[in-house]
């Protein structure tokens, strides 16, 4: 015999009628901010739209049949050439505000991944038109980008976290 809940539904009905409520789904992207000794960060330049043209973090939407960090790995291998250890990764947090990504309700899982620039050889690659470590400083809170840099989404936020994340790291 099946078990019903207090409204008479089996596990089943339930689900049925749960998937029919108002509760929009959001997509998920995993982002990585890859650092090179706190100062600078491989960024790739957007090829196509939204912001064309504007540098972003390597990253892209996960797919139903992978993990955010899996998405985050194969992300950056496809976009930079670059390959990491899924436990090389550190996850820095989930990005959600309103209105982050034009295309919709978007939601980024963002990682950490520290590295010595001398041992990483990448090029461009799928969806970017170019590839780059950019150095950033740092003024207090606030990041300086070099001049012409400008960057997608709320990268700027998640570089920022990431930031945060590497100095508490380099503290313990």
């Amino acid at each position: 015999m099946e078990t019903r809940d207090e409204q008479g539904l089996t596990e089943r009905e339930f689900l049925e009628a749960y998937r029919q409520k108002r509760y929009p789904a959001p997509y998920l992207t995993a982002d990585v901010v890859l650092l090179s000794e706190g100062r600078e960060v491989l960024l790739i330049r957007r090829k196509g739209h939204p912001f064309l043209g504007c540098w972003a973090l390597p990253g892209g939407f996960v797919n139903p049949d992978e993990s955010a960090s899996d998405a985050a790995v194969r992300e950056l291998s496809e976009e930079t050439n670059v390959a990491v250890s899924k436990d090389a990764l550190i996850e820095i947090g989930l990005f959600s505000a309103p209105g982050r990504d034009p295309r919709g309700w978007v939601v980024s899982d963002a990682f950490l991944c520290c590295v010595d620039r001398r041992s990483v050889t990448f090029f461009a690659g799928d969806d970017a038109a170019d590839a780059a470590w950019v150095p950033i400083e740092r003024d207090g809170g606030r990041l300086v980008l070099p001049e012409g840099v400008c960057l997608a989404f709320d990268h700027e936020e998640i570089l920022k976290k990431a930031f945060q994340r590497y100095d508490s790291l380099r503290k313990e």
